[in-house]
């Protein structure tokens, strides 16, 4: 159930193309969230009522609690973009990449009385960041708590030398890999990018530290 005083806000949540959520600003009680967001949690809409830190225990640690109550006491906005959190979705803790925003909402008398939330995932762009400028084996962690399907090919025999679950399901028992598309990026040291049956997979070169490409990051987002 909605809180009342957050009616002007219903129209604005079904339409945003962005995940959004309001907190309580004195409780962190989740007041609203639409479809995006609870899907960006991984969670159902059962959490509507519940205090943050009950419904996402993972962030116990994390900056984000202590950022949310500066929002509060101080009634100035919080923003960053490419901030990685650690959340736990299906059962699988996961580094999302996040451009966020926190934003006080005001009562009477200037009084902040929630927070708007408001988030768009960017681990696409975030993880081709990190992995241009990584060795293999500093991204090998990284693919395996990827929240997108990802693998790394070792050697110029393409050897897998990490694939995390999210590829083996994406495979279904078959490697779906542009063999062509492996060499052309091995060998010329340049990404390259396509799209299969609604999928785009971007192909990465991996250095090893010293000159030359050692392997390939490749990684799957649905269209």
């Amino acid at each position: 159930m909605y809180n009342i005083n957050l009616t002007p806000y219903y129209k604005i949540f079904d339409d945003a193309p962005i995940s959004a959520a309001i907190l309580h600003a004195e409780t962190f009680k989740l007041e609203m969230a639409n479809q995006q967001m609870l899907a960006l949690w991984g969670r159902s809409s059962g959490i509507i009522g519940v205090p943050l830190l009950d419904f996402l225990p993972e962030l116990v640690g994390q900056r984000y609690p202590e950022y949310l109550k500066k929002v509060c006491h101080t009634g100035q906005p919080i923003q960053e973009n490419g901030a990685q959190v650690l959340l736990n979705r299906s059962g699988k803790q996961e580094s999302v990449f996040l451009d966020y925003s926190y934003t006080p909402i005001f009562g009477e008398q200037g009084k902040t009385t929630g927070i708007l939330v408001m988030a768009t995932d960017v681990c696409e762009r975030e993880l081709n960041k990190l992995i241009a400028q990584q060795s293999i084996r500093d991204v090998r962690a990284m693919v395996m708590s990827a929240p997108v399907p990802m693998c790394i090919y070792r050697g110029r025999e393409f050897v897998i030398e990490a694939v995390n679950d999210r590829m083996l399901d994406l495979w279904q028992g078959t490697q779906n890999v542009n063999l062509s598309a492996l060499k052309h990026v091995f060998f010329n040291g340049v990404g390259y990018t396509e799209q299969d049956a609604g999928i785009t997979f971007t192909y990465t070169p991996l250095g090893s530290g010293l000159k030359g490409v050692a392997g390939v990051c490749v990684m799957a987002t649905r269209i």
